[in-house]
Order: C-alpha cells, then sequence, then structure tokens
C-alpha cells in the first residue's frame, strides 16, 4: 500500500490509469529568481549533540540535507519545569546545556561535517534571561546550565547594569506597542533583559561567542529576535567576529522595513507558513499558483527563508504542523517541490502544550534519540518529520532540480488539486482532497519509467509516454514526486 507518511498511514494506493487532459495555459510558466544558496536544513529541536552526530552520518547526509540548525549552545537559565523555551534566556556563552558539553558540540560539528552537513547554530545575542527573575508561575533558580550564579541585570564577567537598554518608554520597560519601532530594539521583550547592541563593549563580546562558534567548525548561524536588534547593530557584530558563514535572522513582520536586513543574510518569511496553511485548510491549493505576482508578496527568493512551521509556530493556532498528519506532509512536500526560498524543514517532540520541556528522565536530563531502546524516531516523543518519506523524498527531489528554477505545465481542478513540472527536470501532483484523483497530464519530462519520490517502499512506478504525458490516480492526500534523477530507463 502506498502511504504518504509511515506514522500517519491515511492514504490509500497509488496506481496509473487513464484520465482527463488538460493543457495548461502557457502563461503560468515561471522563471523565479534562483533560491538561496544552499539547500535543505532540519530544525533537530533539542537534540542532544551526540544524537544530532549519529543522525548526521546516518539519516541526514545520506537523505542530502545540506544542513541542521540545533538548539542555542550557550548555557542557559535552569527554570522549574525545564520548559522549551529556557534555552533562549542565555546566562553565559560557555558551550554547556542539557545538550551536552562543549567537548560533544565539537565532536558533533566535526562529525556531521565529515556527512556532509553544515550546522547552524541558533545565536541568541539581543538578550539575557528575564529581566527581574520575578513570575508568578515560574520558578527561577538564578543558575545556568554550566552552574554560572547571576542577577537581575548582572553576569559576572561577563555583563553588568550598563550594558543593557532601559528604554524608559513603558511602565516596566518591556515592549507595549508593538507597531512602534523604537520600543521594538530598544525595549524588553517579554522582559528579557535587552542587550544595548550600539555599545562596544557589547559588541564585542558577541562577536567572540560567534568567533568561538566558527574557530569549532559551525557554517552557520541563526540570528534569533534579529527584528529586535538594528540592522547595523547586527552587521557590525557580524564584521567584528569577521564571520563568513550563512546567516538568517528571525524577523517577523510588524512596523520595519524588513529590507534592510537583506545585506545581513536571509530574513524569516513567517507569513508563508500561514498562508500554506490556509490554502490546504480551505482546500484552495489553486491559490498557489504559478503567477508571480502571487510570490511578491514575500521577500525576494534569494535571502527569503520559509517553513512551514517552527519551534514558536507550531505551539500557536493558525500552521501546520505534524499534528496535521497527512496535510502538513502535503504543505512540505509542495514547499520543498517549488523553487523558491531555501526552505527548512521541522523535526518536533510531542508536546501536548505551550511550555512542554523536550523528552526527558526524572532527574531532567533529555532522553536520547538513539538510546539504549534503539531509535526513538517516531515512537511518541520525537517525532522525527523529516524522516517522514513525503518530506525525505521532497528533499532529494529539491537537489534534483535545484539548476532548473522554474515552474512549467501547471495545473489545478480549481481547488485542492494541482501538479507543476520544473521544466525537464521534475514533476509533481498533489491531491489534497478527499475523493480520488484521475488526470492525464502534461509534463516536459523525457519519455520513461520514474520511481515516485514520496513512497515509502523501493519504488513505485510512474509512466511518461514520449510525448510527455503521465496518467495518474491518486488516492486521497497523496503525492507523486519525480524528477531526472528517479529516472529507472
Amino acid at each position: 500500500m502506498s502511504r504518504i507518511s509511515t506514522a500517519f498511514p491515511l492514504v490509500t494506493s497509488l496506481f496509473l490509469l487513464l484520465g482527463v487532459c488538460s493543457n495548461p495555459p502557457s502563461e503560468k510558466e515561471l522563471a523565479t529568481r534562483s533560491p538561496a544558496a544552499g539547500g535543505v536544513i532540519v530544525h533537530l529541536f533539542e537534540w542532544r549533540w551526540d544524537d544530532v552526530a549519529i543522525e548526521c552520518e546516518e539519516v541526514l547526509g545520506p537523505a542530502g540535507f545540506s544542513a541542521v540548525q540545533i538548539s542555542p549552545p550557550s548555557e542557559n537559565h535552569v527554570i522549574g519545569g525545564r520548559p522549551w523555551y529556557e534555552r533562549y534566556q542565555p546566562v553565559s556563552y560557555q558551550l554547556e546545556t542539557r545538550s551536552g558539553s562543549r567537548e560533544q558540540f565539537a565532536d558533533m560539528v566535526s562529525r556531521c561535517a565529515a556527512a556532509g552537513v553544515d550546522i547552524i547554530a541558533d545565536a541568541v545575542i539581543n538578550h539575557m534571561t528575564d529581566a527581574d527573575l520575578q513570575h508568578e508561575t515560574l520558578q527561577f533558580s538564578s543558575k545556568g546550565t554550566a552552574g554560572t550564579r547571576f542577577s537581575s541585570f548582572s553576569y559576572p564577567g561577563l555583563y553588568e547594569y550598563d550594558d543593557f537598554n532601559h528604554c524608559g518608554l513603558t511602565a516596566n520597560d518591556d515592549i507595549v506597542d508593538w507597531e512602534d519601532a523604537t520600543q521594538l530594539r530598544e525595549c524588553e521583550l517579554v522582559d528579557l533583559a535587552d542587550l544595548d547592541t550600539r555599545s562596544s563593549s557589547v559588541r564585542s563580546t558577541l562577536a567572540s561567542y560567534i568567533r568561538d562558534l566558527a574557530s569549532l567548525g559551525v557554517r552557520g548561524i541563526r540570528i534569533d529576535a534579529a527584528k529586535h536588534m538594528y540592522a547595523e547593530d547586527i552587521a557590525a557584530i557580524l564584521e567584528e567576529a569577521e564571520f563568513s558563514g550563512y546567516v538568517v535572522q528571525e524577523v517577523s513582520q510588524g512596523p520595519i522595513d524588513r529590507r534592510v536586513y537583506y545585506a545581513n543574510g536571509d530574513i524569516t518569511v513567517f507569513d508563508y507558513g500561514y498562508d500554506i496553511h490556509n490554502a490546504f485548510k480551505s482546500g484552495n491549493l489553486a491559490s498557489l499558483n504559478g503567477d508571480a505576482s502571487r510570490w511578491s508578496v514575500y521577500d525576494p527568493s534569494d535571502v527569503a527563508f520559509l517553513f512551514v512551521d517552527n519551534h514558536d509556530t507550531q505551539r500557536n493556532p493558525g500552521v501546520l504542523s505534524y499534528r496535521d498528519a497527512a496535510m502538513y506532509e502535503l504543505a512540505q512536500v509542495f514547499t520543498l517541490a517549488w523553487p523558491f526560498g531555501r526552505v527548512r524543514v521541522m523535526s518536533s517532540f510531542e508536546s501536548e502544550g505551550h511550555e512542554n520541556s523536550p523528552p526527558s528522565f526524572a532527574d531532567e536530563t533529555i532522553k536520547p534519540v538513539y538510546g539504549d531502546d534503539g531509535d526513538q524516531c517516531g515512537q511518541g516523543e520525537w517525532v522525527c518529520e523529516h524522516r517522514w518519506p513525503g518530506i525525505s523524498g521532497a528533499v532529494a527531489f529539491r537537489n534534483a532540480t535545484a539548476d532548473y528554477p522554474v515552474v512549467t505545465n501547471w495545473w489545478t481542478n480549481g481547488s485542492d488539486q494541482i501538479a507543476f513540472g520544473r521544466g525537464e527536470a521534475g514533476f509533481v501532483a498533489i491531491n489534497a482532497s478527499s475523493g480520488p484523483m484521475s488526470a492525464e497530464l502534461n509534463t516536459s519530462l523525457s519519455a520513461g519509467t520514474y520511481c515516485n519520490r514520496v513512497f515509502s517502499e523501493d519504488c513505485h512506478e510512474i509512466g511518461v509516454d514520449p510525448s510527455g504525458i503521465v496518467s495518474l490516480e491518486l488516492g486521497p492526500m497523496e503525492a507523486v514526486v519525480v524528477d531526472h534523477m528517479s529516472l529507472k530507463d
């Protein structure tokens, strides 16, 4: 039986049958801007460093992933209950966290590099811990994961009171008006002590941290909360760090001109996740068409950083996540198959609430993915969406079609069934409806027999006749993804 996901067996068998002929209009052909440099990134959220290293060697390298985004590697605040977001409250820049030690971090970077996979570190450089260390429901320890003791606006040997912004624009210095660009940059993000990144000494400290990561082989950084920093401050820190690797900046929508960040690196496109959710949930995949104006609402392709969900948004309504099973997988297939931006896919842990800790033992250490009981992916705690055949197969498709940034042969039934080509390099058909999809579709592929990339077995054959036509019948929530590298004969 054909399955889009081994974890969610919601789809049915795929057979080649004769259907309805369609000649897509030529105006639907689109040459996009070249995607951002580099291949697909996976976020192994809250994974231990030794597990990341094994995953690089056994899964990610062979599957063609180009990089792993890891959780913040710097020492963080120990918070009661160990919520995931404690990783985003730095205490120092020692590489000591629940994911592992500095030595384990260095070993991971080296082993992943040997497997052809870069490490992208999540760099939290906008702020430190909670500013006043007071919260009605959280227990703050005033201690870091490396044992560092600190107090409000005081991190011994690192920062003191004058190294932080104290904006004086609101009653408690927190951001209140999210449409006020000055508050966004100079006040505290949810009470987190806001670093004065206009200060030369603060910039030097942050640059030293980034240099240290680079010295261990880190090839990229994600700058957390970049919207809350002036773009010129980020530029100055990167310049002082002499960092030449990949940079992506977390900038959500707001009153700030996003273009000022382009010179520093790529930029996150949060709106895409909401739009892809709306298209799939409403059954309006036809809106994801080949018209260039449809994509002009986002940042340009050469700086756009796309994701269906991330570690923040998957905990909120309005985005698709692993909980949406096959629909989520199809949304990832589309995102990876369409030649726009650089794509990051999510690898989650099961979470029932917003603040959950990653899978942990009673002593609060994170449970391994590769443990004494074997591989724990898909066993009820670590979700590992990146291994689902629809997603891993679409990664292979994106790599195979990377040199063909075109969309051709667009077809739709007008609602929840679509197909499109990547010129002579590939072809995709997606049925997100609750019923079957029968169609005879034009492609630009060479005649022959292809293996469906998103089929969970060795090869499910898809035939293309000498005139470039493929005859398909897809079951509900199924896809066909073929490319010139999956041609059998």
